[in-house]
This record gives structure tokens, C-alpha cells and sequence, in this order.
């Protein structure tokens, strides 16, 4: 990449912009790339990147895998300080450590022939926050979709005994897929070690004044995770109003009224007594959640007091014995999804997996970007024959319609969809203050597809019936439509003679649906369920480049990582109704 590429330019000025007035003036010149080659054997220098009160970074290409690194070096007169040598040290082995979607992972460090410490690193292409923030303040959407993914990073460090000590926007970086990955945890130290000051014998201050907490000024205080929870409050108060709170700030909700619901976190977050904040990360990320979910406004005070009559009213005409009226199906909501009984009491099923038109709504109202992400492909149809591409939910790699399933979706997307179709749907009043939409769990899913709850894998049922390989046109599984499409997923893996009118996804309904009115209840997408364990999800129903048997089968479920996202992942909703629907209403 040459000096002239805006990817550099920008992660340049990102460095510059950290520059102290000493490293500015010049007190150590970072050796030029080609001065690098012969204390590198290993990698081929392709270019300085920037450089700042820590030292340089430069990118390379590491020959023996052939991939892109990043390349830290320490100043030479600091890296002959035992305090600043250590230092380093303790930066490689607190990052060794973490291996982690959203942390910038640490591949080798040491010390060259020359002196000089090293650290070779994940090379992110992109820019990073403070880079974004210069062309002004983000919607709360974005600024929450951020700051989240960095939760997910500290929360993770935490548990791992690390604290970062250094949050600020020029250590978050964007890479070209969206994803957030936290960098430079050059100051991090061990959590539960003894008492540590806050600066060095030469008084310089670890982190920077404007986001450090205020106990990291005091030189006996005790440093924990709290601290990364105060910067952290500092930037998402940067990120919605473009300012820093410095002293006695304005309050969030007069200068972006549409973030009021944000004003306590950042209030809690920014205590200046550790015990006032937040005590964990995923506490700070759990208040941003209900904060996203349940937003304030003008508008919902002068709403509570009528909602309350309404409730009054509804309290009365109830009595105590009588039970619920059933829900009414079938029910179509506000996007014309339909839905129906399936088996389960009190649920109704979306007829069909969610499409394109509708996750396009949810992304629209939640004003969030649309990044192009790391979406697993397989173009050989083989265990070995999955890699990442950059695709994105609008072009997943393959052509789709409105009305085709939308794919590459995560477990958590797909979960914010139903939180947001659940608070659109009440607004509107077409669902009542008590019903809800979720993900199916694994047993309203086996009970809808004509499985008893605790059927066992294998099964031998199949959508079509309880022989293989399917009938033409059963479903949408891998057929020879695919090979013909040509291109690499005609690499792929077919059942033999099997045809279904798709080369890949089928627009949603495409198939007849079932005894009980549904469709794609195999084939088409595997469908995120509710239940998980930990880090892992569950999915269900076979995807449309599927030829296995044991893949087909209705009780087949996998469990994959809830952040991954897949081509042939989707998904599809219930609804779950407390009272029957509003008379009038379909």
C-alpha cells in the first residue's frame, strides 16, 4: 500500500493527532522501513504508519504466512529504561492473553539486534474513532453499537485479570468490516497486584489527562476495572456530542435530546469515586441496553398518565378466575408477517423466516450502519472449504430480493430485531403492553416442525417425510441449480439429480407450507433459536446448500458462536400474546 493510500493517510493522522510536544520536536526519529529489513528477516517493511509518545508502527507482510502485520517499536532511549522496557513487556504478555473478536491480538514480541523492543500485531485496515469523531458527533444507535463491542472487549480483558488504563477514541479502532477492536493496552497492568503509581520517575502520566479516572492521578490509589468504566463513560459522552465533559458539563439531554435516555449511565459512569460507578463492565453494558430499548421522551410523560387510565380500565373489566381470551390467528403485524399457531400455547410462529424488507426496516428506524462484515462462506461444500469473505446482510454474495430471507445475521441482530419490532408494534398499537416477539426456543421449534419436544437426534424425519434423499422440489436444499449458476459456489457440494428452482435462497414462501401452514421449516436458512449456552447458539432447519442426511433431519440441531455470521444463517420470530388482539385488527 503506498504512502498515498487514504487508508494510511488516515490511520497517519490518527497517530499524529497523539503526539506529545516532545515526540513532536523530534527527540527520536523512527527508523525508515528499509533500515528495518536486516532486524527482520521475517517480514518485508512496507511502509511507516505513525508514531506517537509510545513509539512507531509500521506495516508489513510476514513471508512465512503471507498476511499483513503491524509492526510496534519502542523508542530506543526509552527501551534501555528498565521502567519503560517492563512496561512493554507487560503490554505483550497482558495481550497474549486475550484472544478475543474485538481486541487487537498480539502475534510475537521481543527485542531486535539493536536495541530496539518490538511487538508484531494484528494489522487492521481502517481507521479509527478519533479519526470518525473529526467529522463530528454519532447517532445513539452507532454511538451505542460501538461503545458495546468495546464493553464486550474490557469485559473480556477483565476477566483475564487486564485492565486497559488507556481508553480513548484513537485506541478503538473501525476496521473496513465494522468491527470495533480495541488496541494499546501499552499501559495495562495485571488487576490484583500490589499498589502501582500512576506516573514514572521521569512524572510523565500513563494514559491520557482528558479520559484517564481521577484515581489514576493519585499515586497510592488503587487502580481496578472501574477506571476503564470512567473512560469509557468520557468517550460515549465525546461520541453523542462531539465535546469532552470537562468540570461541570451540560447534561446529554440539552445538547442531543434524542440520547436523554443515556444521561444516567454517563452520569453513573463518570463518578469520581470508584464505588459510584458502575462495579462491571457488562453493568455499564446492560444499562445502555435498557437505555436503547426503552428510550424517554416528552411525548411518554404526557403517555403514562392515559396509559395508566387505560390499564385502570382494563384492571376492572377483568376479573379475577376469568381466563385470558385466547389470541387471535391468524395475525398479520405491521410488516405483513403472518403468523400462526404451531403448537406451543400462547405463541404464534411467523409463517416464514425474516426477509430482506423487514430486517431493511429494523436497520432504517435504528439508523444503523450498514457495514460490510466477516461472513463464512464454503465454496467446496467440506469441512476445509470455509474462509471469510466481506459480505454484508444487502450482499451477502448472491443474488436477493426483498423477499428472499435476509442472511449473514448474528444471534444478538436477531435478537435487537425482536426488541425492536416489539416496541414498534406496541407504539402502533397493534400488540398489547404485555405480548412480545423472541426468537423461538429449540422445543417450539421441534413442536412446530410435528416433533415431540424431546425427540432425539437422529430422528429420520425429514420436512418432506421420513425418506432420503427429498423428492423434487421438497424445499430449498442444494440442487443442481447451484452448479449451473456458475462462479465459485459452483464448487459446491449437490445431491445428485435434485432440483428446486434456486441457485440459492428462495423468496420466502416460495415452497408449499406444512400441515400447519408454515414454510422453509428446512431448507432455505438454519434459523437462530432462543436458547444458548454461554458464547454458543442454537440453529435449526437445514440451509439451502445442505446434502447431507444428518443435516436435513428436522431434529438436527448445531451450535455455533452467537456473533458469527454465516451465508447461510437467518432467522424467524413469534410472537407471544398475553390477551387477545385489539378488535378490528387482523
Amino acid at each position: 500500500m503506498a504512502d498515498s493510500d487514504p487508508r494510511v493517510a488516515r490511520v497517519r493522522s490518527a497517530f499524529e493527532a497523539t503526539l506529545t510536544p516532545n515526540s513532536a520536536a523530534g527527540a527520536w526519529t523512527p527508523p525508515l522501513p528499509e533500515a528495518l529489513a536486516s532486524l527482520f528477516p521475517g517480514y518485508e517493511i512496507e511502509t511507516l504508519l505513525g508514531r506517537g509518545g509510545m513509539g512507531a508502527v509500521y506495516r508489513a507482510r510476514q513471508k512465512s504466512l503471507d498476511r499483513l502485520v503491524a509492526i510496534k517499536l519502542l523508542p530506543f532511549d526509552l527501551g534501555v529504561q528498565e521502567d519503560f522496557a517492563e512496561r512493554f513487556r507487560r503490554e505483550a504478555t497482558a495481550l497474549a492473553q486475550l484472544s478475543h473478536p474485538h481486541v487487537v491480538p498480539v502475534y510475537d514480541f521481543g527485542q531486535a539486534d539493536d536495541g530496539h523492543f518490538f511487538m508484531v500485531m494484528e494489522y487492521v485496515a481502517g481507521s479509527d474513532l478519533a479519526v470518525r469523531l473529526q467529522r463530528g458527533p454519532m447517532p445513539p444507535a452507532e454511538t451505542i453499537a460501538v461503545v458495546r463491542q468495546v464493553c464486550d472487549a474490557l469485559e473480556f480483558a477483565h476477566a483475564h485479570g487486564v485492565i486497559h488504563r488507556d481508553i480513548k477514541p484513537s485506541n478503538i479502532l473501525l476496521d473496513t468490516d465494522g468491527r470495533v477492536k480495541v488496541a494499546d493496552f501499552g499501559i495495562a497492568q495485571l488487576a490484583g497486584t500490589e499498589l502501582r503509581t500512576t506516573l514514572t520517575s521521569a512524572g510523565m502520566l500513563l494514559g491520557t489527562p482528558e479520559y484517564v479516572a481521577p484515581e489514576q492521578l493519585r499515586p497510592d490509589a488503587v487502580v481496578d476495572q472501574r477506571a476503564d468504566i470512567f473512560s469509557v463513560g468520557v468517550m460515549l459522552y465525546e461520541m453523542l456530542t462531539g465535546q469532552l465533559p470537562r468540570g461541570v458539563f451540560r447534561p446529554l439531554a440539552e445538547l442531543v435530546p434524542a440520547a436523554r435516555g443515556l444521561d444516567r449511565v454517563i452520569t453513573r459512569a463518570l463518578q469520581s469515586e470508584p464505588a459510584l460507578r458502575y462495579p462491571a463492565v457488562r453493568d455499564l453494558r446492560a444499562a445502555l441496553d435498557e437505555a436503547r430499548l426503552r428510550p424517554w421522551s416528552n411525548r411518554w410523560r404526557v403517555a403514562v398518565p392515559v396509559l395508566a387510565v387505560v390499564m385502570a380500565a382494563a384492571a376492572w373489566q377483568w376479573r379475577p378466575g376469568t381466563p385470558p381470551v385466547p389470541a387471535a390467528a391468524p395475525f398479520s403485524n405491521s410488516l405483513g408477517q403472518r403468523f400462526l399457531p404451531a403448537g406451543t400455547p400462547g405463541v404464534l410462529l411467523c409463517t416464514t423466516e425474516v426477509r430482506v424488507r423487514d430486517f431493511a426496516a429494523f436497520v432504517n428506524a435504528r439508523q444503523l450502519p450498514v457495514f460490510p462484515s466477516p461472513t463464512w462462506v464454503n465454496f467446496l461444500g467440506t469441512e476445509e472449504g470455509w474462509k471469510k469473505v466481506s459480505a454484508s446482510w444487502k450482499s451477502p454474495g448472491f443474488p436477493q430480493t426483498d423477499d428472499h430471507p435476509v442472511v449473514g445475521i448474528t444471534r444478538d441482530e436477531a435478537t435487537a430485531f425482536c426488541e425492536w419490532l416489539t416496541e414498534h408494534e406496541r407504539a402502533s398499537g397493534r400488540i398489547g403492553g404485555n405480548d412480545f416477539y423472541r426468537l423461538p426456543t429449540n422445543t417450539e421449534w421441534s413442536v412446530a416442525a410435528g416433533l415431540a419436544a424431546d425427540t432425539p437426534f437422529p430422528s429420520g424425519r425429514y420436512p418432506w417425510g421420513a425418506s432420503y434423499p427429498p423428492r423434487a422440489g421438497a424445499g430449498n436444499y442444494a440442487s443442481a441449480e447451484i452448479r449451473e449458476a456458475g462462479g465459485s459456489h459452483a464448487r459446491l457440494l449437490v445431491l445428485d439429480g435434485y432440483r428446486d428452482g434456486y441457485a440459492f435462497t428462495a423468496p420466502v414462501g416460495s415452497f408449499p407450507a406444512d400441515a400447519r401452514g408454515l414454510h422453509d421449516l428446512g431448507g432455505n436458512v438454519w434459523e437462530w433459536t432462543d436458547d444458548r449456552s454461554g458464547p454458543k447458539g442454537t440453529l435449526r432447519g437445514g440451509g439451502w446448500s445442505d446434502t447431507q442426511s444428518d443435516k436435513l433431519d428436522s431434529a438436527r440441531r448445531i451450535s455455533h458462536d452467537t456473533d458469527l455470521r454465516c451465508y447461510t444463517f437467518g432467522f424467524r420470530v413469534v410472537l407471544v400474546q398475553k390477551f387477545a388482539a385489539t378488535p378490528g385488527k387482523p
